[in-house]
């Protein structure tokens, strides 16, 4: 059989293209260089990542190895998605969106698939840390990750230090009951100090993704992404365990539905432990400069044949509408390189998602946790986050009220989220 000139030069570009982007994720090249072109790319770019830290990597872009301008719009976390998809309807989005994790599914569609010719699924799966193949479809690579935002255990040193605590707990045993040293109640019965936030939906910061630390700790991967059932393998126990703290019949309580957002509790030092992602380490430091914390490993299982904890993870994507798919392909892979990911992870106090840099490590002891949990963050394909949490916060106020018993409220649960994704 005859091959045709077109066939290999379609081949023959693949080839090239394949070329190009292991040398580009091996940091061999930052990037094509377009020095020698007379024409500038100029590009829409979305994302709720700060424009302080894309900042650098934009003017990189702008130089004359790149002669690629981006106009960035930093947008609001909250009203992101919603933004972004009003835009498309109106035919006026980006033409690349920085997207968070919770994005990949309800908004696949709205991305153009990298095809594997161009980043393979080795090459992906080599390049780029365990959890982020979610990005994988049959089609393609939806996006090219670049930060992983990995949930941390924060907590309160001088409360330890004043109770004779060396460390933070390494396992939920150890963290059951260093919590109940570390809370304290007044003459009332009412709780005065706490020595962690879990058990209520209302005022426990990030509970759904505590939750499911607990449930994937388990091996439990919460949703199957082959036949998007929801699993409910270690929901009961992850339940049971997180509902205790706020039960008055328990030794295990340290939290009241009184109490404020557990952020605010930790920043105030009425809070021992709080669990948080690592990026919220610089604020906090700003908001009580004087407050002595730390942060650390979220605790494991004991003897637990899994160590993980939950994350969030960041992607360049190109989105559908775009009228430059070529030059925004080029945008995306030199932000992705090596040298360009890491300075956006310093200054976003975020963890890169490329496996040579988590490697490599950093200097920062702070962020070197990021780094650490980054490599054990797994996530799960969230198709609407505001219904889903809406699902996880009906179960646990139902069973601390007493409506439901554990068995009950997870059997529901399991039951609204498997309708929610047959939809």
């Amino acid at each position: 059989m005859k091959i045709g000139k077109v066939q290999i030069i379609i081949t023959a570009l693949a080839i090239a293209a394949g070329i190009f982007a292991v040398l580009v994720f091996a940091g061999v090249i930052p990037g094509l260089n377009n020095s020698s072109s007379k024409n500038k790319i100029s590009l829409t770019m979305w994302g709720t990542i700060s424009g302080k830290a894309m900042q650098p990597t934009l003017l990189d872009l702008k130089g004359s190895a790149y002669n690629i301008e981006i106009s960035y719009t930093e947008k609001n976390p909250a009203t992101f998605e919603s933004e972004f998809v009003d835009a498309l309807a109106r035919q006026s989005g980006p033409d690349i969106v920085i997207f968070p994790s919770e994005m990949i599914l309800p908004e696949q569609n709205k991305l153009k698939a990298i095809p594997f010719e161009t980043v393979g699924e080795r090459l992906f799966r080599d390049t780029f840390a365990d959890g982020t193949e979610l990005l994988l479809t049959e089609k393609g690579v939806l996006g090219l990750p670049i930060l992983i935002d990995p949930m941390v255990l924060f907590w309160n040193k001088d409360i330890f230090r004043n109770k004779s605590i060396a460390d933070s707990p390494k396992t939920w045993n150890e963290f059951l009951t260093t919590s109940q040293t570390l809370t304290e109640l007044g003459s009332d019965g009412n709780i005065s100090r706490a020595g962690s936030a879990l058990g209520i939906e209302t005022n426990v910061n990030h509970f759904k993704e505590i939750i499911s630390i607990l449930i994937l700790q388990t091996g439990s991967p919460i949703i199957d992404s082959k036949t998007f059932r929801f699993d409910s393998g270690g929901m009961r126990d992850a339940l049971r365990f997180f509902i205790e703290f706020s039960d008055p019949q328990k030794f295990s309580y340290s939290w009241a539905k009184s109490m404020p957002k557990s952020q605010d509790a930790f920043l105030k030092e009425s809070l021992a432990m709080y669990f948080a992602f690592g990026s919220e380490y610089p604020s906090i430091k700003e908001k009580n400069p004087h407050l002595n914390f730390d942060i650390s490993e979220v605790p494991q299982i004991l003897n637990g044949k899994l160590s993980l904890t939950y994350g969030k993870f960041y992607s360049l994507g190109i989105v559908n509408q775009t009228k430059n798919y070529a030059g925004a392909l080029r945008a995306i892979q030199a932000i992705a390189s090596k040298e360009e990911v890491r300075k956006i992870s310093e200054l976003s106090f975020m963890a890169p998602a490329r496996r040579d840099l988590l490697r490599e490590g950093t200097k920062s002891a702070p962020l070197q946790t990021n780094f650490t949990q980054a490599i054990k963050f797994r996530s799960w394909l969230d198709i609407n986050y505001e219904k889903t949490n809406e699902i996880f916060a009906n179960m646990v106020k139902s069973v601390y009220t007493r409506v439901k018993t554990e068995d009950q409220a997870t059997r529901d649960a399991k039951d609204q989220l498997d309708v929610l994704y047959s939809r």
